[in-house]
C-alpha cells in the first residue's frame, strides 16, 4: 500500500500554490505580451484519425450561468500548464511547456497573454513539471528543471520576477522533483520533497537550507498573514496499525520548526480491506482560522474478492484550534481531488474529470456541497473532452490551470478555466 499511497501522493502537485497570495501594487507588466483567443468563433482544427495533431486555435463556446468557462486554450499540440498562481488581486501567472519550451502566462485583469521566458531558460524536459508561485506582483518565482550529465533532471533551479526582470536565484534544490512549492516572500521560499523525503527545502534570502519535517508532505500553501501549512501522511502514532498503514498528517510552521497538529483518524469497516491508507493531498490557506485540506482514504485493490467502496474524499477543516471532518463530495472514480478559493468565498472542490463536470462548492464549513456546471462542450472534439486539473489560484476570480484532452488523448491542449 506505500506504494499506492506514494502514487497518490505523487499525482498532486502544488495544489492550491499562491491562492493567499499578497495583495500588493501590481508591477511593470512582463515583456511582449501577445493576446491569447478567448471564446473566439475560429472553426476548431482538430486531430485527424491518423498522423499527428496539427496547431491551430480552438473554438471555446459560451459556458453556463454560473459555470467554468474557457479561459485559455493553446493552439499547441502536446502542450500543457503545471501550476498557476495569483499575485494580486486581479494579477495571475500559469507555468508549463509547449514541446521542450518554458510556456509562461500572464494575466493582466484582463485577459491570458503569454510572456516571455526568463533569459537562458533551459529546455523544459519531456515529463518535467515547471513550478510556479508568488507573494505578489513583484515576486514571482519559477522553479525550473535542471539536466545533469546523463540528461536526466537532477535539480531544480528557481528563477525569481522582482516587477521588471527576472533574476536567477543562487543554488539550487537537490532533488528532480518537488510536491508543493509556496512563496512568503523575496527572502522566504519553501518546497516539500513527497513521499520519499521528510524534508522541506528552505529559501532564507542567502541559500537553500534542509529542513526536517515530522511526517511526509504532498503539499503546502501559505502567506506570511495567514500562516504556512503542509499536508501529507504519517506511518506511525494513532491511528495507524497492520490494516491502516498510513494516517493524515497536518504540519504547521511556527516560526522556528515544522509541528505536527492532530487530524482525525480513518480507518475501514470489517473485513478490513488489505493495506488501507489513509491521506492528504491538498491544502488551501484562507486565514489563521480557516484553512482546509483534501485527501484520499484507499486500499490495495484487487488482493480479495469482496472489496469495500471506495469512500467519498477526506476533506478537512481547521478553525484555528482543531480540525474537523466535513461533508466531502466526488467521485471516486477520478483521481487527485484538488482545493481552490471559490470567487464569492468558500472552497471548491475539483477533480481531473470530462470538462470539471465534478466540481462542488462548500459556501462554508459545515454546509453542503453544491455542484457547479461543467465547461461547455469544444465542437469537433470526439470522446471524452477529460481536464487534467494541475493547479488553482484565486485572483478576482478562480483559475484552474491543465491540460485539456479528447479523441482517446490523442488531441491535447494547455489549458485555463475560470470561474467567475
Amino acid at each position: 500500500m506505500r506504494a499506492v499511497a506514494s502514487l497518490l501522493v505523487a499525482a498532486s502537485l502544488l495544489v492550491a500554490v499562491g491562492c493567499a497570495a499578497g495583495q500588493g501594487a501590481s508591477g511593470s507588466p512582463p515583456p511582449a505580451p501577445t493576446p491569447l483567443p478567448t471564446e473566439t468563433a475560429t472553426p476548431t482544427r482538430t486531430a485527424p484519425s491518423e498522423g499527428a495533431p496539427t496547431p491551430g486555435p480552438v473554438v471555446t463556446p459560451a459556458a453556463s450561468a454560473g459555470g467554468w468557462r474557457y479561459a485559455y486554450v493553446s493552439d499547441q499540440p502536446g502542450s500543457r500548464l503545471t501550476g498557476v498562481t495569483a499575485a494580486g488581486p486581479r494579477e495571475a501567472w500559469a507555468a508549463g511547456s509547449e514541446g521542450d519550451r518554458l510556456l509562461l502566462l500572464h494575466h493582466d485583469g484582463t485577459a491570458w497573454h503569454k510572456a516571455d521566458p526568463p533569459p537562458g531558460a533551459a529546455a523544459v524536459p519531456e515529463g518535467a513539471d515547471v513550478r510556479i508561485a508568488a507573494s505578489g506582483p513583484d515576486d514571482v518565482w519559477l522553479l525550473l528543471p535542471e539536466l545533469g550529465a546523463d540528461d536526466q533532471v537532477q535539480a531544480l533551479t528557481a528563477v525569481r520576477w522582482d516587477g521588471s526582470a527576472w533574476h536567477r536565484v543562487p543554488g539550487r534544490i537537490d532533488s528532480p522533483y518537488v510536491a508543493g512549492f509556496a512563496v512568503l516572500g523575496p527572502a522566504d521560499a519553501w518546497a516539500v520533497y513527497g513521499s520519499d523525503r521528510r524534508e522541506a527545502a528552505h529559501w532564507d534570502g542567502r541559500s537553500w537550507t534542509k529542513v526536517p519535517l515530522p511526517a511526509y508532505a504532498s503539499a503546502l500553501a501559505g502567506s506570511g498573514s495567514t500562516g504556512l501549512w503542509a499536508v501529507g501522511f504519517r506511518s506511525s502514532g494513532p491511528g495507524v496499525t497492520e490494516s491502516e498503514m498510513d494516517q493524515p498528517a497536518a504540519m504547521r510552521w511556527d516560526g522556528r520548526s515544522w509541528r505536527l497538529v492532530s487530524t482525525p483518524t480513518y480507518a475501514f469497516a470489517r473485513p478490513k480491506p488489505p493495506e488501507g491508507s489513509a491521506t492528504l493531498d491538498g491544502v488551501l490557506v484562507l486565514g489563521e482560522d480557516d484553512v482546509w485540506a483534501i485527501g484520499v482514504h484507499t486500499f490495495n485493490h484487487g488482493e480479495v474478492e469482496d472489496e469495500p467502496a471506495d469512500p467519498p474524499p477526506i476533506l478537512l477543516h481547521w478553525d484555528g484550534r482543531s480540525w474537523s471532518r466535513q461533508n466531502a463530495p466526488g467521485d471516486s472514480h477520478y483521481c487527485c481531488p484538488r482545493l481552490a478559493a471559490g470567487p464569492s468565498g468558500g472552497v471548491l472542490v475539483v477533480t481531473g474529470s470530462p470538462r470539471l463536470r465534478d466540481t462542488w462548492r462548500v459556501a462554508a464549513p459545515g454546509g453542503a456541497a453544491v455542484p457547479l456546471p461543467r465547461l461547455p462542450v469544444i465542437p469537433g472534439l470526439k470522446r471524452s473532452q477529460f481536464f487534467k486539473v494541475e493547479g488553482a489560484a484565486r485572483s478576482g476570480r478562480t483559475w484552474a490551470a491543465g491540460t485539456l484532452s479528447a479523441d482517446g488523448g490523442f488531441w491535447s491542449r494547455a489549458a485555463i478555466a475560470e470561474l467567475s
